[in-house]
């Protein structure tokens, strides 16, 4: 077998560097990893209590229910948000008897949650988004 010359080596050399590299970007390509991420996050609350009924109060950007609300159980709300925005939102059982829970799920994906049970009444879900 005849041996190559020098310039032949690096001739190969740079073809696999070159390969392994065109290889590499096809792969952070594919995966998406260089792709800017969403300025903008699906957000949703949700507040159960035992009993059929659950006071709500949301802070979430623009959206905010300041005044505890009395609603039915189970109570949930989605918004679109910024990253960056503060949240918060607490779930109280008006029957003190049995759970409370409040949920924050991000984009379909849970993120924060609290749950309690009788004698206490509250939970409390806060956060930044993203």
């Amino acid at each position: 077998m005849k041996e190559l010359s020098p310039r032949a080596k690096i001739f190969w050399q740079w073809s696999i560097i070159l390969a392994f590299s065109a290889l590499a970007w096809a792969v952070v390509y594919a995966l998406g990893i260089l792709q800017p991420k969403s300025e903008v996050r699906r957000v949703q609350f949700r507040a159960e209590a035992s009993g059929g009924v659950v006071i709500v109060t949301l802070r979430a950007g623009d959206v905010v229910i300041a005044e505890p609300l009395t609603t039915n159980s189970p109570w949930s709300k989605t918004v679109s948000l910024p990253r960056g925005t503060e949240v918060y939102l607490t779930a109280a059982n008006p029957t003190q008897t049995g759970f409370v829970l409040c949920e924050i799920k991000l984009d379909n994906a849970p993120w924060k949650s609290a749950r309690t049970t009788a004698p206490k009444d509250g939970a409390a879900c806060a956060g930044i988004v993203p």
